[in-house]
């Protein structure tokens, strides 16, 4: 009996380890961020969920918590903003952003918001405060922004195309006009692939080439 106890004993402690192991795994789990807060994470470490840049400028960047909590990271609200429409659970969302003046977190909702600002990462043009400003947006106008296209890369482009009043109202017409998936998809990834080849920079003054396609 008391060989079988000694073949047993290492068994049972091994099971209750195993056991009280896999209890605190899901305590853990199922305490994990309920509110829905912002998480850390290592800058330049993180790429953003929509356009897999890395997050490096801690005024402009976005967190989308889940309903369970998970933490979703985006270098530009826009970013943020066009991948959440497409979630199942967007509703239940929570979304922070930096304080472009305090760097610090602060929700989405309760931000006082800035159009126009040439800094952000994505050239969209939204940074959130806490601050008062002047002309300031709420959340709801700058996602609407964002789904009709009006964003400050598209008004650059729209001042860069052609020189007449009639050439511009074309081009406000195809930026502005179209639907909001085809603005997301195809708008926005054609002004990426010209950044990335160089045929425009709005930003640092070089001269603009219109190209041979665009819608």
């Amino acid at each position: 009996m008391v060989e079988h106890w000694n073949k047993e004993f290492p068994r049972r402690i091994i099971r209750a380890v195993a056991f009280g192991f896999l209890l605190l795994l899901i305590i853990a789990c199922k305490g994990g961020n309920e509110e829905q807060l912002p998480v850390d994470f290592v800058w330049d470490r993180v790429a953003c969920e929509e356009c897999k840049m890395a997050l490096s400028d801690p005024h402009y960047s976005a967190q989308v918590i889940d309903p369970t909590g998970r933490a979703y990271y985006f270098d530009d609200i826009g970013c943020a903003i066009l991948w959440l429409r497409r979630q199942p659970w967007k509703d239940k969302a929570r979304t922070w952003v930096n304080d472009v003046k305090t760097t610090e977190w602060i929700e989405a909702q309760k931000a006082n918001w800035i159009s126009g600002d040439p800094q952000t990462p994505m050239g969209y043009g939204f940074a959130a405060t806490l601050s008062e400003v002047e002309n300031a947006l709420d959340y709801a106008t700058v996602k609407k922004r964002m789904f009709s296209g009006k964003t400050l890369v598209n008004e650059n482009l729209v001042k860069h195309l052609g020189s007449s009043n009639q050439t511009t109202e074309c081009w406000e017409n195809s930026l502005f006009s179209v639907p909001a998936r085809k603005t997301e998809n195809q708008i926005a990834l054609k002004v990426k692939k010209w950044r990335k080849n160089r045929t425009i920079d709005l930003f640092q003054g070089e001269r603009f080439l219109r190209p041979r396609r665009w819608l």
